[in-house]
């Protein structure tokens, strides 16, 4: 390929990486795995970057990205993990000790941050130095603590402890109820299974190289290649499936309607009616529905009864699940913000839509147009003729 064709090239996708990840950095609602997604989107358009800029005919040019890909290495496992961690949480909020999975990528920025501070002159230096030992792996005292293949091991640790940790997650969350529909019908299993295979694919290849040839120290560098891979894999897989980061809302849509009790006693109908009445009152007065994270289990917690219990008094009692039943609230909410024309010319329809609990324009607009049998541009419309 000619320099030119390069540069298109690279500069295509890291600026396509860009536009990702600035999609997915300013989504609506709170989503911590969207922010993952995103920054996985412009780490990796940092990646397509640096490579470029240490190509043979540009390194000695451009030395400023020397040694900046080695630390990033150490984010790629464990942010795909979180992100499979908080894509079944979509409820928790960011946990502080998840940062202590980025200790290892902080330490070797640390070290490397002499090098980072030098001037041109002396990072040219560095780079001619190591392109006269031959070896990627040469240890420099002026700028290294350890020798780099102490990384490269802990590299190797790091990727076989995370890939573990999603296997062992992975089977956790086929066995949740609420996830099981997911599962059953293959939602997840092409990603899923890609991943792990892409992780399996590299621990293999290092491990075999490693032990029985002498290329050992080259196996990892492959690896970088896998790595990256994997990680183009599974974050083009969410551009084609966004809906898929909304779980519970794609989980309730492929689930359907539950089925009805058959036999209720006189005495449960009254309690189910009861309790379904006060989760009304409950509605009414607090306006809890405009909680985004609300779910029948937060519900509960706030007003002392079985979740369980809760779901099946709306279903009994208004024939709808709990989830049709907080939309209805939320529509309901938007119809009478919009009903007021001052109010609507300072805020758009997806603006009030999250200040109503939606977690997303796609839960939204799902939920809209299941209750109204259109999306909610072609219902106010209507309205306004």
């Amino acid at each position: 390929m000619s320099s030119v064709g390069s540069v298109y090239l690279f500069t295509l996708v890291s600026a396509l990486c860009l536009l990702f990840g600035l999609n997915f950095l300013f989504r609506k609602g709170n989503l911590v795995v969207a922010r993952i997604l995103a920054v996985e989107f412009l780490l990796l358009g940092y990646l397509v970057v640096a490579a470029y800029f240490l190509l043979p005919e540009n390194i000695i040019e451009t030395p400023y990205f020397f040694r900046t890909m080695a630390p990033l290495f150490y984010l790629l496992p464990p942010l795909n993990f979180l992100f499979l961690w908080y894509l079944f949480h979509p409820n928790a909020s960011f946990k502080k000790n998840h940062l202590l999975f980025f200790l290892p990528f902080v330490f070797q920025l640390l070290e490397y941050l002499p090098y980072y501070l030098t001037d041109k002159a002396t990072k040219v230096q560095e780079i001619n130095w190591m392109l006269e030992q031959g070896d990627f792996f040469a240890f420099s005292e002026r700028f290294m603590w350890f020798d780099p293949m102490y990384h490269v091991y802990a590299k190797f640790v790091l990727y076989l402890v995370f890939f573990v940790a999603m296997v062992y997650y992975f089977l956790q969350f086929r066995q949740e109820k609420q996830y099981a529909v997911l599962f059953q019908k293959g939602v997840f299993n092409y990603w899923i299974i890609g991943v792990l295979v892409f992780r399996f694919c590299s621990i293999f290849y290092i491990w075999y190289t490693f032990i029985y040839t002498d290329n050992g120290k080259a196996s990892f560098i492959d690896t970088d290649y896998l790595l990256v891979a994997e990680f183009v894999y599974h974050i083009l897989f969410f551009v084609i499936n966004p809906r898929f980061l909304d779980i519970l809302v794609l989980a309730e849509s492929l689930r359907g309607p539950e089925k009805e009790e058959v036999l209720v006693s006189l005495k449960e109908e009254n309690q189910l009616r009861e309790l379904a009445e006060k989760i009304e009152d409950y509605f009414k007065t607090t306006e809890v529905f405009l909680n985004s994270q609300l779910t029948a289990e937060l519900l509960g917690s706030l007003t002392g009864h079985p979740h369980r219990m809760i779901g099946q008094a709306i279903r009994h009692t208004y024939g709808i699940s709990f989830r049709d039943y907080l939309n209805k609230y939320r529509i309901s909410y938007i119809e009478e913000k919009l009903s007021d024309p001052a109010y609507l010319a300072k805020s758009s329809i997806e603006t009030i839509a999250e200040a109503a609990g939606f977690g997303s324009r796609q839960s939204f607009y799902t939920a809209f147009k299941k209750a109204k049998g259109c999306t909610p541009k072609e219902y106010f419309s209507a309205r306004k003729v």
